[in-house]
């Protein structure tokens, strides 16, 4: 039997060991941090100037492994981040050129009144448009990721401002440095934005971008891109226009692309198809169309099976093939068609 001066000291223990728990708890709730990631594999079948098949990785969406988290300030106000490295699971390489954190890489602030301040090495307004509304989700099938029609994904140095919803409006600002150090001081800047229109079923977003020129004497590079699409619930409709100047700071390189998609689901099941264009402005041989149909099966929340058979008719002086969101298409020369059918599995984790 402990005595009173132990049962004292008992008690006085387990007071502080709850207070210590409870201060942990307290402070695990305040900030949090999270890992995650997919792997996405799949074999392709396909030909350009040869027949081929391959095993490669990122076929709906790019492989990857990142870390997200947040710390709660107060009056809903959180400090975030984000470091995401891509991953080519079928060699164990980086994607991305090589970069650690290729994908994404940032940390800001954010307002449950005044939105989000972020800086890194984050996507440009006008990708994410893109993405939002291609019918394939800048992966497999998708003409943004043939090149077919144009996109730029990452700017490295930015700023971006994501506003919080004003009813059925948002937007999204960015400035990007080039912090070159030849040349004028502006050059390779990129000044960015988009704002986003949903009321409902229905989505509209514009989203323009200037690229700075490279050099003293090449030119701006300009996006201007409008996308729609409507939810009219057993099937959803989507698609997009843009114009592209002086693509590559190529003054020759004026493009008009546009892309369209139907998404079918049936059960569980999404049957889809897409098309895009794209052609070089007074350029003979420079039109392009991409043809494709996909279906994903879900195996459960975090993993399904997908195919895609897609197909590009190259214009006499274009050599697009059909790139997967990081997996590559067959090889093929100027003026070849390719086609390729992609099965795969992605797991999210």
């Amino acid at each position: 039997m402990k005595t009173p001066h132990q049962a004292r000291h008992t008690a006085s223990a387990l007071t502080l060991a709850a207070l210590l728990g409870a201060a942990s708890f307290s402070a695990s709730a305040e900030s949090t941090v999270t890992i995650y990631g997919i792997l996405d594999m799949y074999v392709q079948y396909g030909k350009g100037d040869r027949t081929e098949t391959s095993i490669q990785s990122g076929g709906i969406s790019s492989s990857r492994l990142g870390f997200k988290g947040s710390e709660d300030l107060g009056n809903g106000n959180k400090a975030i981040f984000t470091l995401e490295s891509g991953i080519l699971a079928d060699t164990g390489a980086y994607a991305q050129g090589g970069l650690a954190f290729g994908r994404q890489a940032w940390v800001g602030l954010s307002s449950s009144t005044y939105g989000a301040l972020t800086l890194g090495r984050q996507y440009v307004p006008q990708y994410n448009t893109l993405d939002a509304a291609d019918p394939y989700g800048t992966g497999a099938g998708s003409a943004a990721e043939s090149g077919v029609v144009s996109t730029i994904s990452r700017a490295n140095n930015s700023v971006v401002y994501t506003s919080p919803k004003w009813g059925d409006v948002s937007g999204t600002a960015m400035v990007a440095m080039g912090e070159t150090t030849t040349g004028s001081t502006g050059n390779s800047n990129i000044y960015a934005g988009s704002l986003k229109y949903a009321p409902g079923a229905l989505t509209l977003e514009a989203a323009v971008s200037q690229f700075k020129r490279a050099t003293n004497t090449a030119p701006d590079v300009y996006f201007g891109l409008l996308t729609a699409g409507y939810d009219f619930g057993s099937f959803r409709l989507t698609g997009g226009y843009q114009q592209v100047y002086n693509l590559g700071g190529d003054p020759a390189q004026d493009r008009q692309e546009a892309f369209a998609g139907v998404l079918v689901p049936v059960g569980k099941d999404t049957f889809s198809a897409g098309v895009g264009a794209g052609k070089a402005k007074d350029v003979d041989g420079s039109s392009a169309t991409q043809w494709t149909l996909g279906y994903t099966h879900p195996l459960s929340k975090r993993t399904k099976l997908y195919g895609f058979l897609s197909h590009i008719n190259n214009g006499s002086g274009t050599a697009y093939t059909t790139t997967a969101a990081t997996g590559l298409g067959p090889t093929t020369s100027a003026g070849r068609d390719v086609s390729a059918l992609l099965l795969g599995i992605r797991h999210a984790f």
